[in-house]
């Protein structure tokens, strides 16, 4: 984001005080946060940078958010958030086609990272950080491993959030071509063939680590020629199953940036194919009425027994409620008191409360438009018990 952006939307120059946020933002993090006193003074602030469009948003949603706020006070604390998050984005060291900054009025707390993809310009003032945009790019983009490999190279990248990183590289010398007397034909290739087999085990030896180390994830094998069935064939059997697509390519014709961009959308539409699988298995339970729950506060209730395997969520769906924050209560009815505690408890989303619960308990979110949630108010859960 350039510095001008930030003269147009303030008429002032950034503090000089704001260094680079944190490039990696922890959703489970975030969803562990809130104002023990159930006050608002959580800034939860997307910006779409791809849109020209996005600095009218967010100062139109600042007025807004202001005109709400009773008390000077409380008008310059978030007037003086916006700047900082603003700053944070700008001091950025990576800029993506879009940002996420989570900032307290009152405390030096702030979390900022660029995205590779785009989300919605948006700004939230609550009790606790809003990350329901945030776990619907996490779910489109979830992360997988792209393994780039030809007869004598091979690279391995960690895509995750539509960012791929090179975390693995192998290779081998070729023995070059075989010249008539000295070896024969049968010994020389014998000999090309291990050492071919050698530079395919080693890669499948760092591939497993990696997902010894990060937990399994999808995987994508691309190359030229035969090269990527070979490796295949001589991968483990764990990770041999988490393959979902093998993809011809000529990585001399074209970019590893733009080979990354094109197998995130593969994986991207093959998550969307998982979704329909998660849809049939919701049905399934609701018709046997075991392991599957419906309606926000039942949900909610399955989520704070730890009870959630897999939380589906409706696209675009916001139900408004009322939370206590110190006592974790929700208020069923309108006029309803914290049964914990009697106080008023804080106007919450409940998409928002349902995505951060199942999340604390490292559950699946599945966004999803399929009608089944709409019939269904929304949400649905399948459980793990």
């Amino acid at each position: 984001m350039p510095s001008l952006y930030w003269d147009n939307l303030n008429n002032s120059s950034p503090p000089k005080d704001i260094m680079a946020g944190h490039e990696e933002l922890d959703i489970r993090e975030l969803a562990q946060i809130f104002d023990a006193d159930n006050r608002d003074v959580y800034l939860s602030l997307y910006v779409d940078l791809s849109d020209k469009e996005h600095d009218k948003n967010i100062k139109r949603r600042m007025r807004a958010i202001s005109a709400a706020l009773a008390g000077r006070d409380h008008k310059q604390n978030l007037k003086e958030a916006v700047e900082k998050a603003l700053a944070a984005i700008d001091s950025l060291e990576s800029k993506g086609r879009a940002a996420a900054v989570f900032i307290h009025l009152e405390d030096e707390f702030l979390r900022c990272a660029s995205l590779a993809a785009t989300v919605d310009t948006m700004m939230i003032l609550d009790a606790s950080p809003y990350i329901l945009p945030l776990a619907r790019f996490e779910d489109e983009y979830e992360q997988f491993l792209l393994i780039l490999i030809d007869g004598q190279h091979a690279e391995v990248h960690h895509v995750e959030d539509a960012r791929g990183q090179q975390v693995a590289e192998a290779s081998h010398t070729s023995l070059g071509r075989h010249k008539s007397g000295g070896w024969s034909q049968m010994r020389y290739q014998r000999i090309r063939e291990g050492v071919v087999q050698k530079f395919y085990d080693k890669v499948v030896e760092q591939v497993d680590g990696i997902l010894r180390e990060h937990g399994d994830m999808r995987i994508i094998i691309a190359g030229p020629g035969s090269a990527k069935q070979q490796f295949q064939d001589r991968m483990s059997k764990r990770s041999k199953e988490l393959v979902i697509a093998i993809e011809n390519v000529d990585m001399d014709m074209i970019g590893t940036d733009s080979l990354i961009s094109q197998f995130t959308e593969l994986a991207k539409q093959e998550e969307g194919e998982r979704e329909g699988q998660d849809i049939d298995r919701l049905r399934k339970e609701l018709l046997s009425g075991t392991l599957a729950m419906t309606g926000i506060h039942d949900v909610l209730d399955a989520a704070e027994h730890g009870r959630i395997e897999t939380l589906l969520v409706l696209e675009g769906h916001q139900q408004p409620g009322l939370k206590c924050e110190p006592c974790n209560a929700y208020m069923r009815k309108a006029g309803q008191k914290c049964p914990e505690c009697g106080g008023a408890g804080n106007e919450v989303e409940l998409m928002n409360e349902a995505v951060e619960a199942a999340i604390r308990i490292s559950a699946h979110v599945e966004f999803t438009d399929h009608l089944l949630l709409k019939d269904l108010g929304g949400l649905a859960a399948i459980l793990r018990w």
